[in-house]
């Protein structure tokens, strides 16, 4: 559960907002004039949060894969559609087979 506090709580507190969050999970929001502006996490919550944006922008990637083939098939006989997947599908293992 996240705690709350003003930019001048945090100062002043900020060594026991840091064990909070380190060992115990606890999130915490920094807010100025009674705005969030910041949040105080955990190492390990921080290295989650990169592996999902990592997973994200993966996702997005081959999303646009997909959106390229369709426009580009847009008129295309389905098995000219089938054919064209199968072909980028191999493209992508073989790029990702020389990444290793």
């Amino acid at each position: 559960m996240e705690r709350v506090y003003s930019a001048a709580e945090a100062r002043a507190g900020l060594s026991q907002i840091l064990a909070e969050a380190g060992y115990a999970g606890r999130e915490a929001v920094i807010q100025r004039n009674n705005k969030p502006i910041a949040v105080i996490i955990g190492y390990e919550q921080y290295q989650e949060l990169l592996a999902l944006r990592q997973q994200t922008r993966e996702r997005e990637a081959r999303f646009a894969v997909y959106d390229e083939l369709r426009a580009r098939n847009a008129d295309a006989e389905p098995a000219q559609v089938e054919a064209d997947v199968a072909r980028t599908v191999r493209a992508v293992r073989a790029a990702r087979g020389r990444k290793k």
